[in-house]
């Protein structure tokens, strides 16, 4: 049985009616996009003009094929076609160009163009096709971000300098009162008096310490916060700070757990006593019904590593990440835990200052335990 073969002009015709397709599918792509699609020679010469291309510069086809592309690019910008013809000769496209076009009216239009080049059959090539997108709203918005950010900014520069500010100013009187209390206590007689004394003292420590908290918080913003580097001996810290709380909370257990009995750390040790002191207080704060506290100390590699552990009400996973946050308080809504989420904020710019690493684990209802590493000393 004889095959069926197909002569040549039948597959010519397949091929022509397949291309035909394709070109009536590319040219309808074009003609409904919403973005502007241009064709031009290497010599600049516009070929192609798609109807969006139209509503953008506001020339019509018929107006613009023939036209060097020269006819949107405003004369500051000539340089650029340059460039680009130069890419696209060499076969290479430009991609998310951003450049300023010009339209009919004079207007300017911030544009993104995407260009790619065409090629003949041997793979030469003839031409350019570009794709502009008009970036206003864009341009737009991050100009409002941008000023919206400066303004957040000014704002916040000003807040940081009221706070100095106020800071300072509280600092001298309190700093009286205190003197003052302390002569008072000497001159009491009556127990309940001196009683009542004892608390109004500790009250303006607390209020003391809250104001120099806040003065750290300015200078680390202005940049201005000192540090009095020198090697010392960390299980003193550890010790001095231990003693120090336990003085004003003498119903709580706090105790060292290492196997250590030297450990030199070259920084600031009162920087650092502070942040102890500061996880110490948050332990204790935090911990309402528990009287334990664990503090551990050990050597890893040529890193310090402590730990101090309490086993209060714990932190919710989600929190961990924002608890170093400036002004960040894991619990707003209980009013019967004071402070104002400055000392972890305060605690981890110290440590990150010594090169060093703060971190917290936690499981709400069974406690938290923070940890930071120090370099060794020399």
């Amino acid at each position: 049985m004889e095959k069926y073969a197909p002569n040549l002009s039948q597959t010519q015709e397949m091929d022509l009616s397949l291309a035909e397709q394709k070109q009536a599918m590319l040219s309808a792509i074009v003609e409904n996009s919403d973005d502007t699609i241009i064709s031009k020679t290497l010599q600049g010469m516009i070929t192609s003009w798609n109807p969006a291309a139209e509503r953008m510069f506001g020339y019509s086809e018929d107006e613009v094929i023939g036209l060097h592309i020269s006819l949107i690019i405003p004369p500051d910008r000539l340089d650029e076609e340059t460039y680009i013809i130069g890419q696209i000769a060499q076969g290479n496209r430009v991609d998310h160009f951003e450049t300023i076009r010009m339209a009919r009216d004079g207007s300017m239009i911030p544009i993104s163009l995407s260009i790619s080049p065409i090629k003949d059959r041997r793979g030469v090539v003839i031409g350019a096709s570009k794709i502009a997108r008009d970036i206003s709203e864009q341009i737009a918005i991050h100009q409002e971000n941008a000023r919206l950010y400066e303004q957040v900014k000014m704002l916040n520069d000003k807040k940081d300098e009221f706070i100095g500010l106020a800071s300072h100013e509280l600092k001298t009187p309190l700093t009286s009162i205190g003197g003052y209390l302390q002569i008072l206590s000497t001159m009491v007689t009556d127990e309940k008096a001196r009683l009542f004394v004892a608390k109004t003292r500790q009250q303006v420590k607390r209020l003391s310490a809250l104001v120099s908290d806040l003065l750290d918080v300015s200078k680390i913003e202005a940049g201005k916060l000192q540090f009095s580097v020198e090697q010392f001996d960390i299980e003193q810290v550890l010790k001095d700070a231990i003693e120090l709380l336990s003085h004003g909370n003498n119903n709580y257990d706090i105790s060292l757990e290492t196997d250590i009995a030297e450990l030199p750390v070259t920084g600031d040790p009162h920087r650092i006593e502070q942040v102890i002191v500061n996880l110490l207080t948050n332990a204790i704060r935090y911990s309402p019904g528990t009287n334990r506290i664990i503090i551990y100390l050990s050597r890893e590699a040529h890193e310090v590593k402590i730990g101090i552990r309490d086993f209060g009400v714990g932190i919710a996973p989600e929190k961990l990440k924002d608890i170093f946050s400036r002004f960040y308080r894991v619990d707003d809504a209980n009013p019967n835990i004071s402070g104002l989420g400055i000392g972890l904020y305060l605690s981890h710019e110290i440590v990150t200052r010594h090169n060093g690493r703060i971190w917290a684990e936690s499981e709400p209802g069974t406690g938290s335990t923070f940890w930071f590493t120090l370099p060794m000393g020399n």
